[in-house]
């Protein structure tokens, strides 16, 4: 009987420990980066700057509305677009917009992680899709930015 409750419980640790890991690539990543390089362009028009913002955008637009619809949460409200100056106010904003995306899981129980997120613009997503897709995305990020901030 404990087996079957401890399943699911442990999947859904994984899941978020998966997520703060991470996390806290992307901001290995950007502290390790060179913060002079922060707007210097790739060849192919990429930058740490593009990279942070679009992160920051889908962590709060993507990922935040998805995640708030499928705990049945409302978004936060009046969310600006990312535009950082530099590459500490993006690692701050960053951190911001992840805690804000946390605190939309912290009453999750396992069964939450079978809850659907419907939307007509960015699709349907079970919690426990939204929270591997949040992680790899933020390893995708920390690999554009190391790359990025050596090249």
């Amino acid at each position: 009987m404990a087996d079957e409750v401890s399943a699911p419980t442990d999947e859904l640790q994984s899941l978020l420990r998966k997520l703060e890991e991470a996390k806290e690539a992307l901001m290995a990543a950007i502290a390790e980066a060179d913060a002079g390089r922060f707007e210097v362009q790739s060849p192919d028009g990429e930058s740490m700057k593009l990279v942070l913002e679009r992160t920051s955008d889908d962590v709060n637009f993507y990922y935040g509305r998805l995640i708030a619809r499928a705990v049945s949460l409302p978004q936060p409200p009046c969310l600006p677009t990312a535009d950082f100056l530099s590459l500490r106010e993006a690692s701050m904003a960053l951190q911001v917009a992840h805690r804000r995306l946390t605190n939309l899981l912290h009453d999750l129980v396992p069964a939450d992680l079978d809850r659907q997120a419907v939307d007509e613009e960015l699709g349907t997503y079970s919690l426990r899709q939204l929270l591997e897709l949040a992680a790899a995305h933020y390893r995708l990020r920390a690999d554009q930015i190391g790359r990025l901030g050596r090249a």
